[in-house]
């Protein structure tokens, strides 16, 4: 291990979460603010029945309101440190990426303050709402672990749902708040994210196993483990759409180790992630950003054309620098004007073209459709 481990030195790559997450100055630190935010938030909560405050009607919005001012507060600051470095130290095994359940809420009650803008009319401001879900996702991704990586994926999903299927889909906007929309759903760097999380989980697991006593773990183990991380980070480094084949080729060796005797080969599933199941989560990332980006290119397309085009290479350059790809199957996502309207698609977890039928498990089932009912 200790010659891969100068390996990876040599080529810059990290191998201890010092490297990966190094402290930050103070005045580019929100994570105080993020802090004082859980603390009102909490203190709102206890307001109410929890069956109550789960209705988020306008009495949870009005106590919540001074824990999301701090959180957009926060949120202008460029990093969060919410992981304690010395408990990975102490039990690389037992990393948690915390507040989860705080930042789920908040994206709960945003999107619970989307609504009622919209009632009110305010569109611009049920955007706003939206958005400040999605820079919350972009926040998260400081914390580099794969763990946050799939919370980014859940707030992620919650934004993207809130500003179009709740907010969008059936009202006009302005071509700022048009742009402004698109350039927040594009801001996320979800390769970048993904592959840094990687790289986290690779220096944990170094940490982990200089750890074990040499007893428990052999050096074939140890190596196994390595190259498990070499081989995905590779794979996630060429983006989507990603090496499915290869994909899954990693996850039958890594079952297929029946010459690595117990208790390490146990170690080994316990230090790599499954390779399948990370990148089909990173695949649905990318495929819901890039239905919502071309979606909302296409209404600022309408806003200054008067109407929708014929095919998606008429956004290219102007409203988007290439017709995105589906993650899926590689090829272009696809597009429909309606009589009124248009859809937009990705194939979805099936892999399977089928025609733009929506379907609530997208996931498994059927396509990823983004419907503009205007």
């Amino acid at each position: 291990m200790r010659e891969e481990i100068a390996r990876l030195k040599r080529e810059g790559e990290p191998t201890s979460w010092q490297e990966i997450a190094p402290p930050v100055p103070k005045q580019l630190d929100g994570t105080p603010l993020y802090r004082k935010a859980f603390a009102q938030l909490e203190e709102a909560q206890r307001k109410f029945d929890p069956k109550v405050w789960q209705t988020y009607n306008p009495k949870v919005l009005q106590a919540a309101r001074p824990a999301l001012q701090t959180l957009r507060k926060a949120l202008e600051f460029q990093h969060m440190r919410l992981v304690d470095p010395k408990q990975i130290e102490a039990n690389p095994l037992n990393t948690k990426f915390p507040q989860f359940d705080h930042f789920r809420e908040f994206a709960k009650l945003l999107q619970a303050e989307a609504a009622q803008r919209k009632r009110r009319g305010d569109i611009k401001g049920a955007v706003e709402s939206c958005l400040t879900i999605l820079k919350l996702c972009r926040r998260i991704g400081d914390e580099p672990l794969l763990l946050a990586f799939r919370v980014q994926r859940t707030i992620f999903f919650m934004g993207v749902r809130g500003l179009w299927e709740e907010v969008l889909a059936d009202a006009d906007a302005s071509r700022g708040t048009y742009l402004a929309a698109l350039s927040e759903v594009r801001a996320w760097n979800i390769d970048r994210d993904f592959i840094r999380a990687l790289k986290a989980e690779r220096a944990i697991s170094i940490l982990t196993l200089k750890s074990f006593p040499r007893a428990w773990i052999t050096v074939v183990a140890e190596l196994s483990v390595l190259k498990v991380y070499r081989q995905i980070i590779a794979i996630a480094q060429e983006g989507a759409p990603y090496d499915r084949k290869e994909v899954e080729q990693i996850e039958t060796e890594i079952e297929r180790k029946p010459l690595i005797p117990s208790p390490s080969r146990v170690f080994i599933l316990m230090l790599t992630p499954s390779p399948t199941g990370i990148f089909e989560a990173a695949t649905q990332t990318h495929a819901l950003q890039r239905v919502t980006m071309t979606a909302l290119a296409l209404r600022l397309y309408r806003k200054e054309n008067g109407r929708y085009p014929e095919n998606l290479q008429q956004l290219v350059p102007k409203y988007l620098p290439s017709v995105p790809v589906d993650p899926y199957d590689g090829k272009p996502i696809r597009y429909r004007r309606l009589q009124k309207g248009f859809k937009v698609w990705s194939v979805g977890g099936n892999r399977k073209d089928d025609g733009g039928v929506k379907v609530r498990d997208w996931l498994r089932k059927g396509d990823l459709v983004l419907e503009s009912k205007i």
